[in-house]
This record gives C-alpha cells, sequence and structure tokens, in this order.
C-alpha cells in the first residue's frame, strides 16, 4: 500500500513543476519580438523593387542601361556582405549593423526621388543596395545566439515568413500609392515608410556578441521570395570554391540565375514598351511573390518526403515553361497578352519555392557538418556570379536581338540547367532520379 500512496504526491509534484515552469516561460522575454521591427523596411523594399528599372526608363534608359543598373546594384550587394560580415566579426557587433541597414536603405530610397540621369541611379542604387547588405546576414547569427539549437529551423522559418509577407505587402502599399502618386514621389513615401524600422530596431534589438564559427550554421533556406532577382545572396566571407560531389548542382545553379536574370531584368522594361502602368507591374509582383511565400513552407514539409532533386527538376522545367509563355505571349497583343503574361509571372513565382528550398536542402543533406558552411558559402558565390552576369547581358541580348530573343534564351537555360542534375543523388537517403 505504500508505493500506492506515493504515486499521487509524485504526479502531484510533476504537475507543480510544469505549471511553474509555464509561468517561467510566460514571463519570459520574447526572444524573437525583433523579428517585426523588419516589417517597415520589408515593406519598403518590396515596394521599390519593381520601380528601379521603371525609374531608369523614365531618365532616359532602354534595355541595356536596365540591366547595368541591376548589375551595378547586385555587384554593390555581394560587396556590401563582405564588408559588413568581415567589420561585424572584428568588431564583435551585430545591432549597429543593422540599425545602419535600416537608416542607410530608407535614406537610399528617398535618394531616388532626386535623380535625373542614368548614371546617377546606377550611383543610388549602389548605395541602396549595399546598405541592404548590412541586413541579411546578421539576423541568422542573431537567432543561433537568442535561440536554442533546436529552435533555430523554426526562428529563421518564422523570420523569413515575416519578412516574405512584408515584401508582398510592400506590393500592395506600392500599387496604392501609383494610385496618387507619381514615381519620384511613391520613392519618397516608401523611404519614409523605411525609416520607422530605425526607432523599432533600436528598441527592441538586442546586442549579442558572437564567437561563432560560421560553418556550425548548417544552410537555411534564406528567401521565402525570389529576391534574389533584386538582391543577389550575401556573401560575408570569400569562399574557397570546393565542389565536393556538388559540382554539377554548382554548374546547374550558374545556368538557373543567368537565365533568371535574362528573364526578370527585362520583364518590366517590356510591360512599359507595351504601354503598361507600374500599377500592372505591381499587380503582377503581387501574385508573383504572394503565391511564392504560400509555397514556402508547404515546399519544405514535401521534401521531408521526396528528394531534393526531384522538386529541384520539377521546380526549373516548370519555370522553363513559364518562360517560354511569355515568348508566346509577345505574339499577342492587349488583354491576351497582358493575362498570358501574367501566368508567366505566376508561375515563376510559385516555382521558387521548389528551386530554392530544395537547392539548400541537397547540400545539407549531402555535405558533412564540417564542409557544409563553405559549400553554401561557394554556392552563394557562383550563384551571384551568374545572377550579375545576366543582369548585364540580358539589355544587350535585348536591344541587339529583340527581347523573343532575350527570353528564349532564358527558357532555353533554364532547361539546360536540368541535364547537369539528371541522375543526381542525395548523399544522406539514397534517393535517385
Amino acid at each position: 500500500m505504500v508505493p500506492t500512496a506515493k504515486r499521487p504526491v509524485k504526479r502531484k509534484r510533476t504537475v507543480l513543476k510544469g505549471l511553474e515552469k509555464g509561468r517561467q516561460m510566460h514571463h519570459r522575454p520574447n526572444p524573437g519580438r525583433w523579428f517585426y521591427s523588419f516589417i517597415p523596411f520589408k515593406i519598403s523594399t518590396g515596394g521599390a523593387a519593381p520601380l528601379i528599372p521603371l525609374l531608369t526608363m523614365d531618365v532616359g534608359g532602354g534595355p541595356a542601361e536596365v540591366g547595368v543598373v541591376n548589375a551595378i546594384g547586385s555587384t554593390a550587394s555581394m560587396l556590401g556582405g563582405l564588408f559588413w560580415g568581415k567589420l561585424s566579426d572584428r568588431l564583435n557587433r551585430r545591432k549597429v549593423f543593422l540599425v545602419a541597414g535600416f537608416l542607410g536603405t530608407a535614406l537610399s530610397t528617398i535618394l531616388f526621388s532626386i535623380a535625373k540621369s542614368v548614371h546617377q541611379i546606377m550611383m543610388i542604387n549602389a548605395l541602396y543596395t549595399f546598405f541592404i547588405a548590412a541586413t541579411i546576414p546578421v539576423p541568422i547569427l542573431i537567432i543561433t545566439k537568442a535561440f536554442r539549437l533546436e529552435d533555430w529551423d523554426y526562428a529563421i522559418g518564422r523570420f523569413n515568413e515575416i519578412g516574405g509577407w512584408a515584401w508582398v505587402a510592400g506590393m500592395g502599399v506600392g500599387l496604392l500609392l501609383a494610385q496618387f502618386l507619381g514615381l519620384r514621389g511613391i520613392f519618397i513615401a516608401l523611404g519614409m515608410i523605411g525609416l520607422l524600422s530605425v526607432p523599432w530596431g533600436v528598441r527592441t534589438i538586442r546586442e549579442v556578441p558572437l564567437h561563432l564559427r560560421r560553418e556550425t550554421l548548417g544552410v537555411y533556406a534564406g528567401y521565402v521570395i525570389e529576391k534574389f532577382r533584386y538582391i543577389p545572396n550575401v556573401i560575408t566571407h570569400l569562399p574557397r570554391i570546393s565542389t565536393r560531389g556538388f559540382g554539377k548542382l554548382y554548374g546547374a545553379s550558374l545556368l538557373f540565375w543567368i537565365g533568371a536574370m535574362l528573364y526578370f531584368t527585362q520583364f518590366p522594361v517590356l510591360l512599359r514598351e507595351r504601354g503598361f502602368s507600374p500599377s500592372v507591374l505591381y499587380l503582377m509582383g503581387i501574385g508573383n511573390s504572394a503565391v511564392s511565400a504560400f509555397m514556402y513552407m508547404r515546399v519544405g514539409r514535401r521534401l521531408g518526403r521526396e528528394g531534393g532533386y526531384s522538386a529541384l527538376i520539377r521546380g526549373l522545367l516548370l519555370r522553363a515553361g513559364a518562360f517560354t509563355l511569355i515568348v508566346l505571349a509577345m505574339q499577342l497583343n492587349g488583354p491576351q497578352f497582358l493575362v498570358l503574361s501574367f501566368v508567366s509571372y505566376f508561375m515563376a513565382g510559385y516555382t521558387w519555392a521548389f528551386i530554392g528550398i530544395s537547392t539548400t536542402s541537397i547540400i545539407s543533406r549531402g555535405a558533412s557538418a564540417r564542409n557544409r558552411g563553405a559549400l553554401i558559402g561557394a554556392y552563394n558565390m557562383i550563384s551571384s556570379i551568374g545572377a550579375i552576369a545576366g543582369n548585364f547581358i540580358s539589355g544587350f541580348i535585348t536591344e541587339s536581338l529583340g527581347f523573343t530573343s532575350d527570353f528564349g534564351l532564358a527558357s532555353l537555360l533554364i532547361l539546360l540547367s536540368v541535364v547537369p542534375l539528371i541522375g543526381g543523388k542525395v548523399k544522406s537517403s539514397g534517393a535517385t532520379l
């Protein structure tokens, strides 16, 4: 009878411990509340991104100038990542660089409103993307310090989800502003919105000095929205280019990003050439970004049931089809052109989750923990080079051969990127195609 008498006492102690732990968690400060300080920043950048090529054309630029503006911005972002990464590591400070990124990006957004020439837009865009680069690598480092190891995936996913939907909201804000303001007025309004992140970040972001080897962070899918077409993956340290069994994946990624930039860089130029207003571009951007954000978590869960390569190839084939649609749309006029163009842009957004998440999943599964950071760094470097090259050459192809050649080549390169992946293996699961 004695043992049975002790059981209720033991159960009671367990319940009391659970209640006490619950009280502690209830009063414990939310380590992720600073995620929301990014919302004005993301709204601002999401709304401004589609306007830069339109402003370039307004001051006399053509397809070639739009491509060069994008290429310069992408290069400045990549170099900015190296600068901010090394400086933050040397000073062992994170918060100050996030706040500087918020402030510099907002002020640069406002500067677009006074640009009078293509060369001025080039310089402002370089400054704009340079400051954006300060905000990209630091949040992941703060998360790894503020959250427990087992919560990293959830916290990073939540942070990306908030930022992704804020980006979509920025498109909506831009669409609303376009009904009342011209391009320059929209830039001013978006810059003012972005400034709100500065006091919000000062108040909520906690300084977390880190002494951390970056290769221990592993690989995480970074963008809910395919913002890479505006800002390439930030490289905080120059990696050693090492394939370690991923050479075919790197080759496919290079082809993919060249082809993707041929399409995305000239898409707004095509709409402007056809006489459509910024509102139309915003509507298409909302469709593209919203479906990308919607699919992001769903594809992540699906990858747990199938190999990353199969999802990647499916996404690439669908995107090649999406890019082909714009070639067909160019043979049409009026509403038919508009509908087919929207379907093409919408499908491009739909495929991003398959491509972006599966690529990082392949590296995460197939690489050892020791080599994972170096391999993702090499992937970011190769992808950035491909994106910059695609931006740069897209305008010259369009001006010399026309939109049909540019978009046709984009579709062909996406299709060719599938070839190295056929028969690929995910080492950790042994899955093959």
